[in-house]
């Protein structure tokens, strides 16, 4: 329908206002429900509630403020309880904060114990604490890949700046709050990682290609959606890649939050069928470019769920009218708006309870639940705290009541004007706590305090306590953004070498690479005050640094190369193969053919292979994927995979099949596996699966097999193939041309025609059984083949069936379209039998199978299953 063309409602004015109230997320700004925040439940309907740190005062207040919440939407009419979410992401992004709540390490913090069941632990934690306020979404994890270190947005909020530990890391946390029965929205969709401009004050734009995005934004949002996430929050940046245009094609710049494109990638590529979320509409990605009321009915147009308005009532109010006119218009579907309401419908029915009132005095549980989380915070600082450097003899210092140490770090700066705030802490704020010193002075009572401000020098009496100090503390943020603090820092750095101690406070990228200058380097990803706790404690011989960088390791940087087809190359997969898989283990002489195989398009890596195929037809296939044990969740598989995809897609495009017809998990010829064998555990299917593959719907498929040396086939199959009106015999060469025409016009099917052409090539006619009418013509075909057939040599498995060496395969059986239904292709199957009996064969296996009942008449039985994943 075109957005002009009206459209006839077939809901009352009251349904579509309640429909559409259900669809937006709205904020306002109060410890009580106002005036404006009434309106909207009771005259809007408005279906979720966002909650700042600007509603929360009191442990008893805000409990009261959610139960109020709640029974103004159920005395006004509402069949299902709101959606009152926050952004609780912990460390730097915290709504609720102490003394009401422990506060928890966020998430480059947890990234740095470099142990995803610390972010389950800390989530469930979480996840604990929402609920007890009536909280019942929670607008996290982050699943951006920060990498760019002057990101101004994400920062420390995201785990790692490697997308496979980013993915590990929220699919954790998902867990962890689903668990304490809090809907987790995994954001911010396609990945807000990459960019140096905040989007709250700005459109950032990431100019990168659509392979590039899948190689690294897309990954954590593709284990997301594997996994099930029930919502996702999409982010106002321009990703003009995301349908890589053709030259001279003008790029796409409308914010993927507004862009049907992104959410195509979602819900068409992905298969996604949860609630998807708008960024705040206020923030200046869309507000500055389209405004906030018309972005309301472009995200919803785009296929976005639920947008968010988080400030203003005017604008909250204009957006709801804008949206509901829209529908009457036709510039907006019924069907679409219905289709969202469902899925929020959904949605709340898994997690709402129908009386979502919790008693105040639920609350003296409170203070057993803060110790609890405290000390679990405790433990979690220490193991992330990371020691990146320091001079030998260095640490700990002494905490003596002599002792000379100077404090120093970056005063408040004043705030940032501009547009409006979205209540989320600054990641780029140059400034730390003042209750550091507090810390610092519990180990050393005499610590001088220095807190300078930007651009302006120290004095005369600061420059000689620094210089007369046995230690200085210099705590950092986001130095590497403050030319003032980063000169500072350096000049510092040469003058007192190893006696000053550098804590980066908030970014680890403040003194990264200034290793000659910055003897001693701490970082603890977060400006909280247990975080610098447990550095202090490490500083003084307390306690251990036990965290790692989850940034600037060059993590997905593995020496993965082509495989060379050299005898080192082939000794190395065959051992690590045969390691890996011993019961589906290969004879070197077999894997060396079936490696060096034209079609192959292989890469190693020092620990880990791939094995891949590009087929004649333009069909890629990763075909096996090994990685040691000792060396896996480090991102290995992930950039063997990624390598094999940009190689398959490469050499289509050289070789002039264009773009990939398909890209799948297995192998037609070399015949390794056609999927996924079903034994393989739980976490092998996982790792393809948060890799954007998808699961087959279909059936699985089956390699059949049957001992043939007694017999072929039941009686009674024997006798209704002898009443047949058909003769039968192995292909001849002069048959050849109408045997290969027939194929081409009758089956499609990857490597099909192929298998017939080989067999000719090779002069091996023979291994083709043919079906005849009384005319001479051809109406049935199957391969026949012994395992030293061309075709035979390409499985790798058939030594591995009981019958061994002595293995026959069937495959490609086929009856033209005029013939089907009368049997043809069942004696094609016994005379196909007889004849391979005939040649020495004992045992038969027919590959792939995906129908059920019809083999099994012959006496074959599934020895092998698999399950398909495609891109």
């Amino acid at each position: 329908m075109s957005a002009s063309a009206s459209q006839s409602v077939t809901w009352s004015e009251e349904e579509l206002k309640s429909k559409v109230g259900q669809l937006f997320i709205v904020g306002f700004h109060d410890h009580v429900p106002n005036e404006d925040i009434r309106s909207l439940i009771t005259t809007y309907k408005i279906g979720s509630i966002v909650l700042f740190q600007r509603n929360v005062a009191t442990a008893v207040q805000l409990l009261e403020l959610t139960n109020s919440l709640q029974e103004i939407a159920r005395s006004s009419g509402h069949d299902q309880s709101l959606f009152i979410g926050i952004d609780q992401e912990n460390g730097l992004v915290t709504r609720i904060k102490a003394p009401i709540a422990a506060q928890l390490p966020g998430s480059m913090a947890l990234g740095a114990t470099g142990d995803p069941n610390n972010a389950f632990e800390v989530a469930s934690a979480t996840a604990a604490t929402l609920a007890s306020f009536g909280i019942n979404m929670n607008y996290a994890p982050i699943a951006d890949v920060n990498s760019e270190p002057k990101n101004p947005v994400i920062g420390v909020r995201s785990p790692s700046d490697d997308p496979e530990t980013v993915g590990r890391f929220v699919s954790a946390q998902i867990a962890g709050l689903r668990q304490g029965g809090i809907v987790p929205c995994v954001k911010h969709f396609p990945g807000h990682g990459d960019t140096a401009v905040d989007s709250h004050y700005g459109l950032p734009v990431i100019t990168k290609s659509r392979q590039s995005l899948d190689n690294c934004e897309l990954v954590p949002f593709r284990r997301a959606v594997a996994q099930g996430v029930e919502s996702i929050m999409t982010a106002h940046i321009a990703l003009p890649g995301l349908s890589d245009p053709r030259p001279g094609e003008k790029l796409d710049e409308v914010p993927a939050s507004l862009n049907p494109k992104a959410i195509d990638i979602l819900r068409k590529e992905m298969k996604y069928e949860g609630v998807i979320i708008s960024d705040c509409l206020e923030m200046d990605g869309v507000r500055a470019t389209y405004g906030t009321e018309k972005g309301a009915v472009m995200a919803l147009k785009a296929g976005t769920d639920c947008v968010m308005i988080c400030h203003t009532i005017a604008a909250q109010i204009g957006a709801i009218e804008l949206v509901i006119e829209a529908v009457k218009s036709g510039e907006l579907s019924q069907e679409a708006i219905e289709a969202s309401v469902q899925r929020v419908r959904k949605l709340k029915e898994k997690y709402l309870a129908p009386d979502p009132i919790i008693p105040t005095s639920s609350l003296a549980e409170m203070d057993s639940r803060i110790a609890e989380q405290t000390r679990l915070a405790s433990i979690m600082y220490e193991k992330s705290t990371t020691l990146v450097r320091s001079e030998p003899g260095s640490l700990p210092l002494k905490a003596a009541p002599e002792a000379k140490i100077v404090f120093l770090s970056p005063g408040k700066a004043p705030l940032p004007g501009g547009a409006v705030d979205s209540g989320i802490e600054k990641t780029r704020e140059p400034y730390t706590p003042s209750a550091y010193i507090d810390i610092l002075r519990a180990e050393v009572p005499s610590a001088k305090d220095i807190r300078f401000l930007e651009n302006v020098p120290l004095s005369t009496t600061e420059e000689k306590d620094i210089a007369e100090a046995d230690a200085v503390i210099f705590a950092t943020r986001n130095a590497s953004l403050s030319a003032y603090q980063k000169d500072l820092g350096l000049a510092l750095g040469k003058k007192l070498g190893s006696k000053m101690v550098v804590v980066a406070t908030c970014d680890p990228y403040d003194f990264l690479e200034e290793v000659s200058e910055i003897k001693n380097y701490i970082t603890i990803y977060e400006p909280t005050v247990p975080a610098f706790k447990a550095a202090v404690n490490f500083i003084f011989g307390k306690a251990k640094a036990l965290g790692s960088l989850p940034v600037g390791t060059a993590i997905n940087q593995h020496e993965v190369r082509i495989f060379d087809g050299s005898e080192k190359d082939i000794t190395f997969v065959y051992d690590l193969y045969n390691k890996l898989f011993p019961q589906w283990a290969i004879n070197r002489d077999l894997l060396t053919k079936l490696l060096n195989h034209p079609s192959g398009q292989h890469f190693v890596h020092e620990h880990g292979f791939c094995i891949a195929y590009l087929t004649n037809s333009g069909h890629g296939k990763i075909t096996c994927v090994g990685v040691a044990e000792g060396h896996r969740n480090q991102g290995i598989g992930t950039e063997l995979v990624t390598r094999a995809q940009e190689q398959l897609r490469g050499v289509a495009y050289m070789v002039g099949l264009g773009d990939l017809k398909s890209l799948g998990i297995g192998s037609v010829f070399p015949r390794f596996w056609p999927g996924v064998p079903i034994d393989f555990p739980q976490e092998v299917k996982e790792f393809f699966a948060h890799r954007g593959f998808q699961k087959h719907t279909t059936p699985t498929a089956r390699d059949m097999y049957r001992d043939i040396r007694q017999e072929v086939a039941p009686a009674a199959v024997l006798d209704r193939v002898s009443k047949l009106d058909l003769t039968f015999a192995p292909l001849s060469p002069d048959k050849y041309e109408e045997c290969i025409t027939k194929q081409r016009a009758n089956f499609k099917q990857i490597g099909w025609v192929q298998a017939y052409e080989r067999l000719a090539a090779a002069g091996q006619h023979h291994e083709v059984m043919v079906a005849f009418l009384p005319d001479g013509s051809q109406v049935g075909w199957t391969l026949m083949c012994s395992a030293s057939s061309v075709v035979g040599q390409d499985f790798a498995y058939l030594p591995l069936l009981p019958s061994g060496d002595k293995t026959g395969l069937i495959a490609c059986v086929g009856v033209d379209a005029s013939g089907r239904g009368k049997g043809v292709g069942l004696a094609l199957l016994v005379k196909a039998m007889e004849d391979m009996r005939r040649r020495g064969m004992e045992g038969v296996c027919i590959d792939w199978v995906v129908i059920r009942g019809f083999y099994e008449t012959l006496g074959f039985k599934p020895y092998w299953e698999y399950e398909g994943f495609d891109w």
